[in-house]
């Protein structure tokens, strides 16, 4: 509401400017007082009418609310009728076309502003076409002769008029390509965002489980397609559950993440890993028997023992599983979760290959 208002005023200061150029054409003669009132009255009315049907709601029941096309229609009506009425003056009056044309670029389709350009040629022919044919029309114009420097001061007056309009709808326009420059990088950051909490452990940083379900599907495509196979390792921390309870989850999830990061300076770079929930990690290693991986983790809790985290030594049970051609990846990670609970009941600490 308070936007189709300030457009409103906006177009009434126009108008009024405007309405300075019949009053100024009785006071030189080359305009009729009939003609100048007759116009005048026009605008009046036709901005009355829409501040009413505005500022009431009941513009509110049409599909544009703004009325944008009635408020340009009605100007395009009375820059032709200027046209007509103006006399020697009258190329001036076409001069708030552009200010028309200007403020329907806000909200109008390109099929709308066709028909508006249509309507203000067709307008315009017809206010030539009347001028010609009835060159004795009361009211039209009193004399065709206007003094050069009057000319010329008219035509100042109507470029003071015009210009600031413009200049207040090409301000708008770059507050417009800025905010929508703004609103693209904050789109761009937002999307970027949503991908990341998409595929990345908002905790640990590494990617989460539907990361990394995508990657073992990509490996198991690729396996069936002939290429190398991969095995999985699913590790569990050992008494997770005891370090949060003796020294709080925030000590907790810093473990967490200096596992992580731990972990993941002693992968390759075909390897992927990331984390399958809670304090359980996947570990997903192409190109590497069952054996390999079991050496690799085993070498990867001897960094940990090496290491304390928040001031001890972290342990965890792994599981190892080999991928087998044609078998969907959950069978693949199941026979890992299921050596990996061996492992934890044998003790914790140490690595299990799935039953052979």
């Amino acid at each position: 509401m308070r936007i189709r208002i300030v457009q409103w005023m906006i177009a009434s200061l126009v108008y009024a400017g405007a309405a300075l150029l019949p009053v100024i054409g009785v006071a030189q003669g080359w305009m009729s007082i009939r003609a100048a009132l007759g116009w005048s009255a026009f605008i009046a009315t036709g901005l009355c009418v829409g501040y009413i049907a505005i500022r009431s709601g009941w513009s509110e029941r049409f599909n544009d609310p703004a009325l944008t096309v009635w408020q340009l229609c009605m100007g395009l009506i009375a820059v032709n009728w200027g046209y007509l009425i103006c006399g020697p003056m009258r190329t001036m009056a076409l001069l708030p076309l552009m200010i028309i044309f200007a403020f329907g670029t806000f909200s109008l389709r390109r099929r709308q502003i066709g028909w508006l350009t249509f309507f203000a040629l067709c307008g315009l022919t017809g206010a030539i076409w009347i001028r010609h044919s009835y060159p004795t029309l009361p009211g039209a114009h009193t004399t065709e002769i206007v003094e050069p420097l009057l000319y010329d001061l008219n035509n100042l007056l109507m470029m003071l008029v015009v210009l600031p309009a413009l200049g207040v709808v090409a301000a708008r326009l770059s507050g417009l390509r800025r905010a929508l420059r703004e609103q693209k990088t904050a789109l761009a950051t937002a999307l970027g965002n949503v991908q990341r909490l998409a595929t990345c452990d908002e905790l640990t940083g590494v990617p989460n489980r539907r990361s990394m379900v995508e990657a073992l599907d990509g490996a198991a495509a690729e396996a069936n397609r002939g290429g190398r196979s991969f095995c999985v390792v699913l590790a569990d921390l050992d008494r997770f559950k005891q370090v949060n309870d003796e020294l709080g989850h925030a000590q907790g999830d810093v473990l967490l993440r200096e596992f992580t990061q731990i972990a993941t300076r002693s992968l390759r770079g075909s390897d992927a890993f990331g984390r399958w929930g809670g304090e359980e990690f996947l570990f997903m290693l192409p190109g590497v028997t069952p054996q390999g991986a079991a050496r690799m983790i085993a070498r990867l809790q001897t960094t940990l023992r090496e290491t304390p985290i928040a001031g001890r030594i972290v342990t965890f049970s792994a599981g190892v599983s080999a991928y087998r051609v044609g078998e969907v990846t959950v069978a693949t990670v199941a026979r890992a979760d299921a050596a990996m609970y061996a492992a934890k009941d044998s003790g914790r600490d140490v690595v299990h290959l799935e039953p052979t």
